[in-house]
This record gives structure tokens, sequence and C-alpha cells, in this order.
């Protein structure tokens, strides 16, 4: 089978839809965010909200959306949008490529304008580049045009699909110092044992991975493999958090954990005049392959 590709309209946005022999995979202009990716024969490994908002500028919940270039809240504007503008913004669809190995590469772009710079004065551009097979590659490059060093912080915000939240395993962290946002920011070392979800958690770990999300009611682990990444979020909003937002139902928190790779805090980038500096995870499932 070669590869094959069509531009959709999805509930009002615009989104790539792509197809090899290995899998399918769907990607909003909306952000150049991941919607699904489902190797042939298996189900989604992402996981998109039923009541997620579908909406030009807004927030769409769920898949990998593209936090630029801050992340939270704005550390000095609390009314700037929460993780920067980057998964809000029209991206310009660059190429769509057939590679070897039943893979398929999309690349897209975003760049700045009077609305960024109203809320980020840098001259930036920014690339995103999908690379789907039977595994799942993402990289996330920002290029300074500017005269002058600019610093940013980034994360590839990854819903995962999972029988049960409380049920899953996250190994890869342990001896690893965290900012648990829960507690109030309270700097944390994670023991040596994997971890397990339970009621509301948000952290932020000062590695860059690998770390391996193990499924055992889905019979699933995936691995994410990073490059250029020195923070590793995982968040869950819990049942009390999730009934507060309005994109989640009540009991959606059990359906998703989201381990995040990216540059946070104490691991912001600085790129100076004319650099660059890409970050990229790679996610495959590593159950199937013993």
């Amino acid at each position: 089978m070669a590869v094959k590709w069509q531009q959709s309209v999805r509930n009002g946005l615009d989104v790539l839809e792509l197809a090899t022999a290995a899998s399918t995979c769907s990607v909003a202009l909306h952000g150049a965010q991941v919607l699904s990716f489902a190797p042939r024969g298996e189900r989604d490994w992402l996981w998109v909200s039923e009541k997620a908002r579908w909406e030009v500028g807004a927030a769409l919940r769920g898949g990998i959306p593209i936090c630029f270039p801050w992340f939270g809240p704005h550390p000095t504007n609390r009314g700037f949008p929460a993780h920067g503008f980057a998964r809000t913004r029209a991206w310009r669809l660059l190429a769509v490529d057939e590679l070897a190995g039943a893979r398929v590469r999309t690349v897209l772009e975003l760049g700045d304008d009077d609305t960024t710079l109203a809320l980020f004065p840098c001259a930036f551009t920014a690339r995103t580049t999908v690379i789907a097979g039977d595994d799942l590659e993402l990289s996330f490059e920002v290029v300074n045009r500017g005269s002058g060093p600019f610093g940013f912080e980034a994360a590839l915000h990854t819903y995962f699909a999972v029988s049960d939240s409380e049920a899953i395993t996250v190994e890869g962290l342990g001896g690893h110092t965290y900012v648990d946002k829960v507690s109030g920011a309270e700097r944390c070392l994670q023991d040596a044992e994997p971890l397990r979800i339970s009621g509301e958690v948000d952290r932020v770990y000062q590695t860059g991975g690998p770390v391996t999300l193990v499924d055992p009611a889905g019979a699933r682990s995936l691995r994410l493999e990073t490059r250029g990444a020195a923070s590793t979020v995982v968040w869950n909003p819990g049942s009390k958090k999730a009934a507060a937002l309005t994109d989640l139902s009540p009991d959606s928190f059990r359906r998703f954990v989201c381990l995040e790779t990216g540059n946070i805090g104490d691991q912001r980038i600085t790129v100076p005049a004319g650099g660059s500096h890409a970050m990229s995870v790679r996610v495959l499932c590593v159950r199937n392959r013993t």
C-alpha cells in the first residue's frame, strides 16, 4: 500500500488524514496537533475528549497539543493564554512525503505575526514534523530569526488513551526530582517504584526520559524516547478537577494520562540570534516486541 493522504474538514477544522500499510494518523492544521495514531489492527494510542472544543482559536482537549512559548500560566501576565499560543494558531502545511518502511512524514510551520508579537516579542519560525509508521515520531523545532537571544518553554502535551488511569504505571522516573504543582510547586524526589496515579497529579520531572507507560488491562506498554528534551510532565486531573473542566466528562480522567516531553522551568531553552533548538519524541509499543 502506498502512502495515502487527504485534507478534510472535521468538526469545522482542517485535518490531514494520513494512511500507510503500517498505520493511520490524523493531524489538525489548527495547532499542528496530532489527533490520532493507530497501527493497523490496533486501537488508537491517543485520546481526544468527546467534549473537546473544535473551534478556531480554542484549545482542543486531547491528542498532542503543542505548548509554546511558555508552559502553564504566563509567568508575568495571567491574562495571556495558558500554554502559549501555538496550540490555537493555524499552521501552514509545508510537505507530505512518503518514507521507506511504510512511513509518512508531514511538516507544518508557524511564524511570528502582529498577534504573536503582542504576546511574545520575538521573531521566530516553528516547525513541527510528524512521522507515522509502526511508531509515532514528533519533533518541534524553533528558529530564532531575530537579532538577539530569546528564551522559551515548550512541551508536547500528549494525551495517551488508557484502560484506567488508576491501573497504569509509569516507569523511568525513579530517582529524579520533580516540581509538584498540586502541592504548590514543592520540589520532591521520586522513589524507585514505578509511578502510580491516584487523584490529581501534576508533576514536572527534571528528566527527558526515556519513560514507559505500562497499561496491564490494556495489554500495552508504550515507551517514549526523546532528544533535546530535559523535562517530563505527568498530568491527570483526577475526579474533582475533571468535573470542573467544561471540556471533560466527569469520569473521563480515567481514560487518559498525559505524559509530556518538554523543556520547562529550570530546563527552559535559550536560543541565540540565528540559532535553533529541536526536541523530539518517538513513541513505540514495546510489549509487542519482547
